[in-house]
């Protein structure tokens, strides 16, 4: 039910989208006193601009109102220009809502994600998580969050051996995580593990390297939602507490 009021919602706004721009597209070809040079220009501004921030949004709520304002202004600025720049913006603040609802909608059904990307198949999947987790570098690359249904893969710093891996078959649940976990160490000594500003000093025991977070990560893609883990998996409260975010 859901999925087909999201697919009417976007028909909706496409096809409003379409009748403003078709109708202001006339006014530039048709109106009185019209000029196409004059008026394409601010058209086509005006729907590019729209349908990026409306897709996309921006960073800060206030923006909203003074890119709002922006386009009222310009609008009466530039006289008969100006009917042409708000059309475009009409049109492409509808545009720009379906896209994000197309957008998604895609994610919803995807059967993985990848550091936020939706992604249909396991091979696929795996591809791109090990193409994340060979470029971790504990700062603009910090971390690697692989998702199928309720559960979540976790890895965060940097190659090649200060890593922190986490792994959850319900997310929803703070008391179901596990920490990778490395026994036989002659001491617990505090590790410092980089992900990006942040600096966090980790038990040795809990830090791991890329050989063992690479298979901690095949195990995961072959039973995410296994519930039952073996002795390298910690699943005690320090496990969530050890959670790496930035």
């Amino acid at each position: 039910m859901a999925g087909k009021k999201n697919r009417n919602e976007i028909w909706s706004y496409s096809i409003f989208g379409a009748v403003v721009l078709a109708g202001t597209v006339a006014l530039m070809l048709f109106g009185v006193n019209s000029s196409v040079s004059a008026d394409i220009g601010p058209l086509l501004a005006g729907l590019a601009l729209s349908t990026y921030v409306f897709r996309f949004g921006l960073p800060w709520r206030w923006l909203n109102f003074l890119f709002l304002a922006s386009f009222l202004v310009v609008g009466m600025l530039l006289g008969q220009p100006g009917l042409m720049w708000m059309g475009g913006y009409l049109a492409g603040a509808q545009f720009g809502v379906a896209w994000r609802l197309v957008a998604k909608k895609s994610e919803m059904k995807a059967t993985w994600t990848v550091n936020g990307r939706g992604i249909d198949t396991l091979t696929e999947a795996r591809k791109a998580a090990k193409q994340v987790l060979d470029i971790l570098d504990g700062e603009l690359h910090h971390r690697l969050v692989v998702e199928h249904g309720p559960a979540r893969f976790e890895v965060a710093g940097s190659l090649p051996s200060k890593l922190v891996c986490h792994r959850n078959h319900d997310a929803d649940n703070d008391f179901s995580w596990a920490v990778l976990q490395s026994h036989g160490q002659a001491e617990d000594r505090p590790v410092e593990v980089p992900i990006g500003r942040i600096e966090s000093f980790i038990p040795s025991r809990y830090v791991s390297d890329i050989g063992t977070v690479d298979e901690a990560l095949k195990e995961f893609l072959k039973n995410p939602t296994a519930a039952s883990l073996g002795p390298e998996w910690d699943t005690a409260e320090i496990a969530f507490d050890l959670r790496l975010s930035a």
